[in-house]
């Protein structure tokens, strides 16, 4: 089928336009770095149709590009959005050129996120090429900057733009996902005194120190995280993933930190956990040892995000979903994505898209062509249903 094809080269076309998230440096934007050639090449994709399209300036050089496409109805339009941005393709064998092979397509980006770009593309054009009428507005979104900072879906919150429901493009192996997680990372810092290790007792380790936080952080989390459920996303999570510390092995050191990230079920805040950790600590620790922390404040804080399952836009996914099927599933799951934004922002969101989440920022990375040929029905059926009830 001629969709076929075309959804499969779109996604070639996009792996080969490198639009690595530079991370810290943001406003880096030459290749491969930034979404700079994925942002013309949306717009230059959508120009023949004579639609209004917008691009939205998140950091320097780092456009979202907002397509929009009128409906009959007067409401808000539905939202179809994908992040350009992927990581880094280090350890991959030519992560930027796509390769086709079994049924698959191979590069960096595959699942996570152009598959599920391209198959937003594939099911607008097609709607379009078709001239059919769409009963409620739609409106493309492609974001920048989903890895790192998520400043293009708060970009778009900031803007005001009116949207009725979104559908947020992540590799959910055509799962409709009605929840997630959010995200926290924070720091704890502790400072002791340093002292010749032959004379140990006249300083203050602070890497012992660090060492009995962990261990309240641990006893704790174990005891109390797995009596919190949430139906569909399970109980929070807390992960001790970097320490560092001392400089020689004759000195006590005098400073350790240890960096952690933290899952948020659906129901509670990043602010809530946080104050929960610190009062763990509080209430564990002697208060000489507590005295000698410090508390970064959280330095990534994405709040998790929920559509309650009964809503008018999951049962319309569900609907289109099973039409392409013969089944569909609602669940949640772990990773955080920019629903986070949009949900906290009230605008009602639907997680979906081709591939699976263990083939992101993997060094063998792919999508099954199957899997965007139905998202993209499924994407198209959505439109064409125009109600969200």
């Amino acid at each position: 089928m001629a969709a076929s094809r075309d959804v499969a080269q779109l996604l070639c076309d996009l792996i080969a336009l490198p639009s690595v998230n530079p991370e810290e440096n943001r406003e880096r934007v030459e290749a491969p770095y930034g979404e700079a050639r994925m942002s013309d090449y949306v717009e230059r994709f959508f120009q023949p149709f004579g639609l209004r399209i917008e691009r939205q300036q998140g950091l320097p050089g780092r456009d979202s590009v907002l397509v929009h496409v009128p409906g009959a109805g007067s409401g808000p339009p539905l939202m179809l959005e994908a992040h350009m941005d992927t990581v880094s393709g280090e350890g991959m064998d030519s992560p930027f050129t796509p390769r086709v092979e079994g049924g698959r397509i191979y590069g960096r980006g595959a699942a996570d996120t152009k598959g599920s770009l391209a198959v937003e593309m594939t099911a607008l054009r097609e709607v379009l090429e078709e001239g059919r009428s769409l009963p409620r507005g739609v409106v493309l979104a492609a974001t920048a900057d989903e890895e790192y900072g998520m400043s293009g879906a708060r970009r778009l919150v900031e803007s005001g733009v009116a949207i009725a429901g979104a559908i947020v493009g992540e590799p959910t192996a055509l799962q409709v996902v009605s929840a997630h997680d959010g995200q926290m990372y924070c720091q704890i810092t502790a400072s002791g005194i340093a002292a010749h290790t032959s004379n140990p007792q006249s300083g203050v380790n602070a890497i012992y120190l660090v060492h009995d936080v962990i261990g309240v952080l641990r006893r704790r989390s174990d005891l109390l995280y797995p009596q919190r459920q949430h139906p569909l996303c399970g109980s929070p999570l807390l992960t001790v993933s970097v320490i560092k510390g001392g400089i020689s092995e004759h000195i006590v050191p005098d400073h350790c930190e240890i960096r952690m990230d933290f899952r948020v079920i659906p129901g509670e805040t990043c602010e809530q956990v946080f104050g929960e950790m610190k009062g763990w600590l509080a209430q564990d620790l002697d208060p000489a040892s507590f005295a000698r922390l410090d508390f970064s404040s959280a330095y990534k804080m994405e709040p998790p995000a929920e559509t309650p399952s009964d809503h008018p836009l999951v049962h319309a996914m569900v609907r289109a979903t099973s039409r392409v099927l013969g089944e569909a599933q609602v669940a949640g799951v772990r990773y955080n994505t920019n629903a986070s934004h949009y949900s906290a922002a009230g605008i009602p969101c639907v997680v979906f898209g081709p591939g699976h989440i263990s083939q992101a920022h993997a060094a063998v990375e792919f999508v099954e062509i199957r899997e965007l040929e139905a998202a993209a029905q499924i994407l198209k059926d959505l439109m064409l249903q125009g109600s969200l009830a």
